[in-house]
């Protein structure tokens, strides 16, 4: 899963790097390890099923880049997704970072495609398994 993953975040205009040792390489085993587990536990089944493994490209894509934007290192066609101060007060130091998601901003309209990415689990209704 680890190369479909990367063909798909090289697909989306993102380089990530292949170097042994390579922070990036921990992150998208750890999110493949994230979301394998969270189908596997919706589902009540052993393995991913073939229809969900699209899906769960998508949702690893979408928790990596949303791992990199939280931490402040992802950049995409000039566009840095680092934290805004939007007020900034000098006494007793008070900074509030500006996060609006419902405007129409690049970076909103980011965020709204790591969502896409994320998916539901609504998904994975018709391969979920009843357990006792």
């Amino acid at each position: 899963m680890l190369e479909a993953v990367k063909e798909r975040i090289k697909s989306l205009g993102i380089t990530v790097s292949s170097e042994p040792g390579n922070p990036d390489e921990y992150m998208l085993q750890f999110s493949i390890d994230k979301v394998t587990d969270h189908i596997k536990t919706q589902t009540n089944l052993s393995a991913i099923p073939v229809p969900l493994h699209h899906i769960a490209i998508d949702m690893v894509v979408g928790e990596f880049l949303l791992m990199k934007k939280s931490m402040g290192q992802l950049t995409i066609d000039g566009l840095d997704f680092g934290l805004v101060a939007k007020t900034i007060q000098d006494g007793d130091t008070t900074v509030t970072f500006a996060i609006d998601k419902d405007n129409l901003t690049p970076e909103a309209s980011f965020n709204a495609f790591i969502d896409y990415l994320r998916h539901d689990s609504f998904d994975f209704i018709a391969y979920r398994v009843l357990t006792w």
